[in-house]
């Protein structure tokens, strides 16, 4: 039987077949990264993906993202409290839990889930009957939010189904495929949602978390909502037009900020466009440019955060940081030289990146149930 590894991420998901991921058409090209996107357009469709990504900005109340931060959440919750003041959607009580109101009706986190996986498993060359599915969740997860993530699988019809903690994924990919057999390894996992940090004795078969801890409400979402709030200013400052008075168009600045962010990770510096933001501003064909250096500066503390929650993680588990024989990396937000930086100063040692950050603990997943 064939396993499939799934990473259903707050931001992009992957899936893989025993260490290779699955392939997804986009145009001419094709990748195993699929936005965790969907869209409820008026002709009654549902998009998913690539596709739903590009309704973002025309379409906020209806084109749903980031809904893995609120799986398990009760309505009440701090993370839910967050979200509604933070995201452009209507959530409405639903159960014990949120739901999102949109034009096709309300739908929990978890029916979210289940379109993004169902697109996932589009590009399985085997059908769900004949596979075992491992799929991903935070270490940080609480229960609730494991149920929840295991209840979108089963509603996307997946019934073998068991649950990975995503560093224990990672672990898996280096100790397979890499060969790798540290004594203890640490999992720096920054993501679009969550950050995670775990230290795993790798000495067994399968590497187990002897200590973690994280922030279910700290990743790349909240440094594109800090850039974004930096070019807000300066839009005030050069144009005195307020790009935070519609909650509509700052969503639409959030969506250029993390373009912009994705390209610094490669570039010295990026365009946010803001013909792309507002069209009725006066402002036509002007940009605001991010440099790598303002992307450090705005995103610092946040980066900072991570480390105080490796100082506690150590700490409880009786360790310093030179009892660490290994360091990797998942999650699209290492992608950024600041937080690779980082992590090398923290660790002393360069992080493992051989796997995409985006693609590792799908492709560990995947290879858990060899």
């Amino acid at each position: 039987m064939k396993t499939i590894g799934i990473d259903l991420g707050t931001t992009n998901s992957v899936a893989a077949i025993d260490g290779t991921t699955l392939q997804h058409a986009t145009g001419t090209e094709t990748t195993p990264i699929v936005p965790s996107v969907v869209a409820y357009p008026p002709s009654g469709a549902v998009l998913v993906g690539q596709t739903a990504r590009r309704r973002r900005a025309i379409d906020p109340k209806s084109t749903i993202f980031s809904a893995k931060r609120l799986m398990g959440q009760g309505w009440h919750s701090y993370v839910a409290t967050n979200f509604k003041e933070q995201y452009p959607f209507d959530l409405v009580e639903l159960g014990d839990g949120c739901g999102f109101k949109t034009r096709a009706g309300t739908f929990a986190p978890q029916d979210i889930g289940r379109q993004v996986i169902g697109k996932l498993l589009l590009a399985r060359p085997a059908s769900a009957a004949d596979c075992h599915v491992m799929i991903s969740v935070p270490a940080a997860f609480e229960q609730s939010a494991r149920d929840a993530t295991r209840e979108a699988a089963a509603r996307a019809g997946l019934q073998d189904v068991s649950i990975i903690e995503e560093p224990v994924a990672t672990a898996m990919a280096y100790s397979t495929m890499r060969s790798d057999r540290p004594r203890r390894a640490a999992v720096y996992d920054l993501g679009g949602g969550t950050f995670d940090l775990a230290i795993l004795d790798c000495q067994q078969e399968q590497a187990s978390v002897v200590g973690y801890g994280g922030d279910a409400y700290l990743g790349g979402d909240d440094i594109d909502r800090t850039i974004a709030d930096w070019a807000a200013d300066q839009v005030i400052e050069r144009f005195g037009w307020d790009l935070r008075s519609s909650e509509e168009v700052f969503d639409r600045l959030v969506l250029q900020s993390e373009r912009a962010k994705i390209r610094i990770a490669f570039a010295a510096e990026a365009a946010i466009e803001l013909s792309q933001v507002d069209p009725a501003a006066p402002m036509a064909g002007e940009s605001i440019t991010l440099s790598r250096e303002a992307v450090q500066d705005l995103a610092g503390e946040l980066v900072a955060r991570t480390f105080v929650i490796c100082d506690e993680v150590l700490r409880d588990a009786k360790l310093d940081t030179s009892d660490i024989d290994a360091v990797y990396l998942a999650g699209g937000a290492t992608l950024l030289p600041m937080v690779r930086d980082g992590v090398a100063r923290y660790f002393s040692a360069l992080p493992r990146c051989d796997f995409d950050p985006m693609e590792v603990v799908a492709i560990g997943a995947s290879l858990s149930g060899t």
